[in-house]
């Protein structure tokens, strides 16, 4: 059995050099599943980002690949921001190094942009991944596969609602209600809104614009001007935490266990953190709150790519292997394991009975899910996004203004990086 290699690709470059004479380009079939062995003698690299405690499931997963095909990967970790640079280098060079890649959904369209992935629509996509978890076409074509949604769901301190004798609240309205329950019952606010610096805050930020029927790529429309005062009004009334300004996918667990939370949205890793701790029972996990004019949910996560010129064997080895990680059994492991959201609608059976309601949630957040547009100013919005944040609450500027004005700087942007503004959709 082989021992899993996660190393820097300054040590992959040589090896695969090496063993890319050697490939074999006998097939197998779909799914990762091929005959014993038809890929004996490929080599191929595995780019994907993740926590240490995740690391366990992925690479048992890529030895059983291994193991079924014989196909030799090699694991290592490129973050998003550094994939595009890498890929320019290694495509521009005629030799990739990486041959799979696993990244955020967010970041695609500059690989698309600069020519750096191969064309995937002769992939077939199974059919019992949800339509919805299906990724973005780019001039009709398939460039990325489905791999790993995320979602964010809330979190509910069960005891202290009860004796509060509040209910979850299911719309906006009743979530600034329940918010000042919660306040008069604990001396103090007890919600906490992820409005972290960077990408946390531009997550809820875009929940909250589309939920009241704006877009953010435009930030002062009607929508995007109504989710603000609703946000500045919470806060100008004390109904926020202030911790709500470090507020992230590793802080919030904290509120809700040191209870400086009762009620607050996360991703569905926190279930499995609460878990290891023996508090998960403490919480119910539902959706959360819809928007006076959809419910919508964020969906994060990445998707599989392979990068330009790879050589025929590679592309083959890499698209069984994207495969495997999106059949029945994969997905499984990596709900069970991993705690992850499923691409597909049949991947929940092995989830364990104290996380079953977190991924009852997460399934019907999902339904209401909304992808970020793919668009190379989307950094410009993010940084946009969090201005207002801190002007309108730290600052408590009038939200019309500061929207009028941060608006005018992501047109500006958008133009000066030659894309379409305003957006067609």
């Amino acid at each position: 059995m082989r021992v899993r290699r996660y190393v820097s690709l300054l040590l992959v470059v040589p090896l695969l050099a090496l063993s890319a004479c050697g490939d074999d380009d006998e097939g197998g079939e779909g799914a990762g599943g091929g005959q014993q062995g038809q890929l004996a003698g490929t080599s191929i690299t595995f780019s994907i980002s993740l926590d240490q405690a995740e690391q366990a499931a992925i690479d048992d997963l890529v030895r059983q690949f291994e193991s079924r095909t014989g196909a030799d990967v090699t694991v290592t970790a490129i973050t998003s921001s550094d994939l595009p640079g890498k890929l320019r280098v290694d495509v521009g060079a005629g030799r990739p190094t990486v041959h799979l890649f696993a990244q955020d959904n967010l970041a695609l369209a500059v690989l698309v942009q600069d020519n750096l992935v191969e064309d995937l629509s002769d992939v077939q996509v199974p059919p019992e991944v949800l339509t919805s978890m299906t990724p973005e076409r780019f001039n009709g074509r398939q460039y990325f596969l489905p791999f790993r949604p995320n979602v964010r769901v809330a979190y509910v301190n069960s005891d202290r609602f009860r004796s509060a004798n509040a209910r979850p609240p299911t719309t906006t309205e009743e979530y600034r209600t329940v918010a000042q329950t919660l306040r008069n019952a604990g001396g103090g606010p007890k919600v906490t809104m992820s409005l972290a610096q960077g990408d946390p805050a531009a997550v809820t930020i875009s929940e909250w614009i589309v939920a009241f029927g704006g877009n953010p790529l435009i930030l002062n429309d009607d929508g995007s001007v109504r989710a603000f005062e609703f946000i500045q009004g919470m806060w100008r009334d004390g109904l926020l935490a202030r911790e709500s300004l470090l507020g992230k996918f590793d802080t919030e667990p904290e509120y809700l266990i040191g209870e400086t939370a009762w009620l607050a949205q996360n991703w569905p890793v926190t279930s499995a953190q609460l878990n290891e701790q023996g508090l998960l029972g403490r919480f119910d996990v539902y959706e959360g709150p819809r928007g006076p004019a959809r419910a919508a949910h964020v969906i994060g996560g990445d998707v599989l790519g392979i990068p330009r010129g790879v050589s025929p064997e590679q592309r083959r080895a890499a698209v069984e292997l994207a495969q495997f990680l999106v059949s029945k059994q994969a997905q499984e492991t990596l709900a069970e394991r991993n705690a992850w959201p499923s691409v597909r609608s049949d991947a929940y059976g092995r989830v364990p009975t104290e996380q079953k309601e977190t991924f009852d949630a997460v399934q019907k957040a999902l339904e209401s899910g909304w992808y970020r547009p793919n668009v190379v100013y989307w950094s410009d919005v993010s940084e946009q996004m969090n201005a207002a944040i801190r002007r309108t609450l730290e600052g408590n500027e009038n939200v019309r203004t500061v929207l009028d004005e941060l608006h005018g700087r992501i047109e500006a942007a958008a133009r000066q990086k030659g894309a379409q503004y305003p957006p067609t959709s």
